[in-house]
């Protein structure tokens, strides 16, 4: 039964006002739902992370009057004793990368992690190109490094723009994009291994990947199942891995290092296997340990 919220008196069932005084009867006794609920039903809004980098934009302020001054002092006292800019391009090309990497973030009003990512990666690769030309002419040594985070760049974008619903593409671009990074340090090093070695093993692991994709759709290959296929395939590729690199060294097709890791893996892969084809040797497994 339902009393008055300011009177007091008590309700019949089913009111909507008080008869005594006119108040509105907030929870009337009802069968609907509505009535009887505590709490209002909420639907939680997915919405993309965003991240800040630095707490206010006053920091940003107090940190470039802070660099400002290291900068300065460094450019004045080369143009006083050199007459040039000279050795103060490398200490003020270094404060303003802290500077871009630490405060552009936090000028603009939210970030997602991905382009902030961006900033920082492209910041560095301009801040080590300026390096390699102002102090060669050309671009040498700073090759390696920015090949290197453009390729981690663009594993981080597959992964962003697939996610894990198109595993496929990921493993595919990748290997594109593994292999022009290979073939980028073969000719900058000015060797020749990338198609007799890097190609191939990179090649071999693209089939293994796609392979156990395929196979991953099969309700066999779940759990523990999937498990053993892919140390099966871990196996398999250190067979692989170890004729071509025997093949591009010694000239030979010889196992040694891969056997031992077959004798382990192989083994542990069969039991996998057992376990996930076995319901009650699953189940027993699973209260055994707790899984």
């Amino acid at each position: 039964m339902a009393y008055c919220v300011k009177c007091g008196v008590e309700l019949e069932r089913n009111l909507t006002s008080c008869p005594l005084c006119s108040t509105p009867v907030y929870l009337p006794e009802d069968s609907d739902e509505s009535y009887q609920r505590s709490y209002p039903e909420r639907v939680q809004k997915n919405q993309a992370r965003h991240i800040n980098l630095v707490p206010s934009k006053t920091f940003v302020y107090l940190m470039t009057f802070i660099l400002v001054i290291p900068a300065l002092v460094c450019f004045m006292v080369d143009i006083r004793g050199n007459g040039v800019v000279s050795w103060s391009f490398y200490p003020v090309a270094s404060l303003l990368l802290f500077w871009v990497l630490m405060a552009y973030p936090a000028l603009m009003k939210r970030y997602s992690f991905m382009k902030v990512l961006t900033i920082d990666i492209y910041s560095v690769v301009l801040f080590l190109v300026s390096l390699d030309l102002y102090s060669g002419g050309f671009l040498s040594w700073s090759v390696y490094p920015v090949s290197s985070l453009l390729l981690v760049w663009v594993y981080f974008l597959l992964f962003f723009i697939f996610g894990r619903e198109k595993p496929g593409y990921i493993a595919i671009i990748g290997y594109i994009s593994t292999a022009l990074y290979l073939y980028l340090l073969e000719q900058a090093t000015k060797s020749v291994w990338f198609f007799e070695l890097a190609l191939p093993i990179l090649t071999l692991l693209l089939l293994e990947v796609i392979i156990v994709l395929i196979l991953s759709g099969y309700k066999f290959f779940k759990g523990a199942g999937l498990s053993g296929l892919i140390i099966i395939k871990l196996s398999l590729f250190c067979f692989g891995c170890e004729l071509i690199i025997n093949n591009y060294v010694y000239g030979s097709s010889s196992l040694f290092w891969s056997l031992i890791v077959a004798v382990v893996l192989i083994p542990l892969s069969i039991f996998l296997f057992l376990v996930q084809s076995n319901e009650e040797f699953r189940v027993y497994l699973q209260k055994k340990f707790h899984l």
